[in-house]
């Protein structure tokens, strides 16, 4: 399996209208990730999207220990609010000054369950509605998008209490 998706068409930030953005610089230290986790969630709270916390902070997490894992220097990432109509984006990129894929293990697929590690970008793949990457003059970027619904539809739900005699 490649670790760069083919099915999912690369977006540009470039010129698109970005509402909110953050970045955060840290150390390339395995504590990193946690911090990162911790701002993203305080990020999207603040814009009034937490309902996307769960997925944001499991791909930043997975993103951003691959960059202290395989890359060099210190770590940055940011977190960008995008408008999309009815289907809004955030985008979560992570950079380091690493040499990219040269270093980074293909993902591993579904096996016995005995290694541990290697399954990080299948985790993205599965959270986000497409991910890709890029490298820069001095380092390289791994991006995630996941879609915010912006009309969430109502749910009832009604719970019956009965009491037990």
């Amino acid at each position: 399996m490649s670790p760069f998706p083919s099915s999912r068409p690369a977006v540009a930030v470039l010129g698109a209208d970005v509402a909110d953005r953050a970045t955060w610089h840290l150390p390339s230290v395995a504590a990193s990730a946690r911090s990162a986790r911790r701002q993203v969630v305080a990020q999207l709270d603040g814009w009034g999207l937490s309902q996307v916390a769960d997925d944001a902070t499991l791909i930043v997490s997975e993103l951003v220990t691959k960059a202290v894992c395989h890359g060099s220097g210190p770590v940055w990432h940011t977190v960008r609010h995008i408008p999309d109509g009815a289907a809004d984006v955030v985008r979560l990129e992570v950079g380091d000054h690493g040499l990219g894929w040269a270093g980074v293990p293909e993902p591993r697929e579904r096996g016995d369950g005995s290694s541990c590690g290697g399954r990080g970008l299948l985790l993205v793949e599965a959270l986000s509605s497409r991910w890709g990457a890029w490298r820069l003059p001095h380092g390289f970027v791994v991006w995630a998008e996941v879609s915010v619904r912006s009309s969430v539809g109502s749910l009832d739900v009604h719970v019956e209490s009965q009491s037990r005699k």
